[in-house]
């Protein structure tokens, strides 16, 4: 997208939250905001539009299942890498200056893992997009998905941090046999979780005006297909469904089809809803929604 049009980007967002059928607690963590307020991490539901003159990230977080304290590493690794983001001179993003934030954002869970016993071994995913008016950066790191719909087709943008996350995006297995393999919630990449040898991925991202847009947990895709997810972002896209509504819908079908989040989510690397529709000007909005299943954006 040119910088003109980044400039003038606004975020309508919403997003909702859920501990879905199974876990006692809620583990994941959501943001949408610009580059000036510090971040806190977000379970509630939240719907509200952002306009992009200081920036604006966008991330979803999910806390490791089987590992102590996954709600606190999710909100972390929500506040820490914005916060690091933050620091940095508006209008440029940097694809080292991301890498730098997640690795801080690494040791710092790690940091507050060894100081308290009750979180040790704490982790959690992150996938995040960050937008200046110089352009837009996706950060990923575990299992956690954004897509992107355009002109009716869906894309996964973020690379998956699981061994059969990869067979699945490079086409060796069905996106059936990775969702039903006993070994799927296993992942190599995570922050925290005592993972010393953290490698993210940090890319630039095309977004063009009408994208919508999609952050979430493997508790929306253990159980929701991408026909599926595909089908509820373009009824946003064509206007016929509201992004809140949209959300609820995610996380009421990703209960009835998996229920498993928020409960055996035993996903410790080997090693240690959001939509949005971009629209130029003031009253041309880009809708973003979360549902700790769905980060949204539109």
């Amino acid at each position: 997208m040119p910088t003109s049009e980044l400039s003038h980007l606004q975020l309508e967002y919403a997003g909702a939250s859920d501990v879905g059928m199974m876990r006692d607690n809620n583990e994941a963590a959501w943001w949408v905001d610009d580059m000036e307020r510090p971040a806190v991490g977000s379970q509630d539901a939240s719907i509200g539009n952002l306009p992009q003159a200081n920036g604006a990230w966008l991330g979803v977080c999910d806390g490791l299942g089987g590992a102590n304290a996954g709600e606190v590493a999710s909100r972390s690794a929500v506040t820490e890498t914005h916060a690091n983001l933050c620091t940095l001179a508006r209008g440029d993003i940097s694809i080292a200056q991301a890498h730098e934030s997640l690795v801080k954002t690494n040791q710092a869970i790690n940091r507050e893992a060894r100081a308290n016993l009750s979180r040790t071994g704490m982790g959690s995913t992150i996938s995040f997009i960050w937008i200046e008016a110089g352009g837009a950066l996706l950060g990923q790191v575990g299992d956690s998905r954004i897509y992107r719909l355009r002109d009716k087709r869906l894309k996964e943008l973020s690379p998956d941090h699981s061994p059969f996350g990869r067979l699945r995006q490079s086409g060796n297995i069905t996106e059936s046999e990775a969702r039903s393999h006993p070994s799927r919630h296993v992942i190599d990449q995570c922050l925290g979780g005592d993972d010393g040898s953290l490698t993210p991925d940090c890319l630039p991202v095309d977004l063009k005006l009408g994208d919508v847009l999609l952050f979430c947990s493997d508790g929306l895709t253990d159980g929701v297909c991408d026909a599926e997810i595909g089908s509820m972002m373009g009824e946003i896209a064509d206007r016929l469904r509201q992004p809140a509504d949209t959300a609820r819908l995610f996380i009421k079908s990703a209960n009835r089809l998996s229920g498993r989040d928020q409960r055996d989510r035993d996903r410790r690397p080997r090693s240690g809803s959001d939509l949005a529709r971009s629209r130029e000007g003031h009253r041309d909005r880009c809708p973003y929604l979360n549902v700790d299943r769905a980060l949204w954006a539109r």
